[in-house]
């Protein structure tokens, strides 16, 4: 298949003003997912990098890139981090929602992540012509819409039930945010030589002293609100967990008071969970009798949407919060964890550790239940 400029801008265009009309259409006959790369996928995610960096660059405006030292290290990078993301937002999308009683289709997946990130890819040239607050905001809002249009076209596209769309749209995204940090994390080892040291290192100097301070006054103050502030906590969270050490025994046995703390830590984590699932159960249910009585969903849902989105990866890792917020070892948790689970499948037998862990176990079997 050949490149068509002209298709491409039709349905570019169509995508921003008539986008309801365009999904159908697209939809209805979606050709493979190689027809929609050469088509749409490709042509705009191009532009939004090429030009974006050459923008940014020259005229100053916003720019995610603006962390690399020179422009083919920017457009190589953002290149390679923009495709890994889109394949990654697809890949979820689209096994999640077989999982959640929808039709996995790969191509169908493809086409719809690629026409609802249309304004996020578009914001991001226009950005990067602007300098300062108002270009990452434009940004910001750009982001904020194609997560909007996601939310809509999935159903569409892999007819994922409606009492299923919310949760299905959570998880989802909570997925490929984990994925993508994974991701980054992988490949920031490679592009980090091509960024601008001094900037970096005095911005992350400055994130540790900040943090330290606050710290030491024993309280936190967020700086910022919903699924970026929450990531950020949390990447807070799991920095101070995995500092922690613990030398384990040399006989490898728990004692009384490691288990007592550990069903305690536990069934706080569970409760929290319970919670959490409560107010997205909620959500859905009043999203479902706004779609029952032919509504659609307001912006004001959309916001409850994105906020939850922010409870779920904070809910993903409850477990860690609980042990840290009350000062606990995570490094000890996850020992005494393991070794109750490991004293429980041996059902005692095979070492004096997993007889003794195991009667421990049996004591409070009970108030442990299924929280290994």
């Amino acid at each position: 298949m050949n490149f068509d400029f002209a298709k491409t801008l039709s349905v570019v265009k169509g995508g921003l003003t008539n986008h309801e009309a365009t999904w159908k259409d697209y939809l209805e006959d979606c050709p493979d997912w190689q027809a929609t790369a050469i088509t749409l996928t490709g042509p705009v995610i191009l532009a939004n990098i090429i030009l974006g960096v050459i923008f940014s660059h020259i005229i100053g405006g916003f720019s995610p890139y603006g962390y690399y030292s020179n422009i083919f290290s920017a457009i190589f990078w953002s290149l390679i981090l923009a495709c890994l993301g889109l394949a990654i937002a697809v890949f979820v999308f689209n096994f999640l929602a077989g999982i959640f009683k929808g039709n996995s289709n790969f191509s169908r997946a493809f086409a719809a992540v690629s026409l609802a990130a249309i304004p996020s890819w578009l914001s991001g040239i226009v950005a990067a012509l602007i300098p300062g607050f108002i270009g990452a905001l434009i940004a910001l809002a750009g982001g904020i819409l194609s997560l909007v249009w996601m939310y809509k076209i999935m159903p569409l596209a892999l007819s994922v039930p409606d009492h299923k769309r919310v949760v299905h749209f959570i998880t989802s995204i909570v997925a490929i945010i984990i994925l993508n940090i994974v991701a980054g994390t992988i490949l920031g080892g490679a592009a980090m030589p091509d960024m601008q040291q001094s900037s970096f290192s005095t911005s992350s100097s400055s994130s540790r002293n900040e943090v330290d301070s606050r710290s030491e006054a024993g309280s936190r103050s967020e700086a910022s609100s919903g699924v970026l502030g929450e990531i950020e906590r949390q990447s807070r969270l799991v920095e101070t967990a995995t500092a922690d050490q613990f030398e384990p025994p040399a006989d490898g046995k728990l004692t009384e008071a490691q288990v007592i703390a550990y069903t305690k830590v536990m069934k706080k984590t569970r409760a929290l969970h319970e919670e959490y699932a409560g107010k997205m159960q909620k959500l859905s249910e009043e999203l479902d009798a706004k779609e029952k009585n032919g509504e659609s969903p307001s912006f004001a849902d959309m916001s409850k949407i994105y906020s939850g989105i922010g409870s779920t990866v904070g809910a993903n890792n409850a477990e860690m919060e609980v042990v840290k917020t009350g000062q606990g070892n995570w490094a000890e948790h996850s020992w005494v964890k393991s070794q109750l689970r490991a004293a429980r499948i041996q059902q005692g037998e095979g070492s004096e550790a997993f007889e003794h862990n195991y009667e421990l176990y049996q004591e409070y079997q009970e108030d442990i239940g299924d929280l290994l």
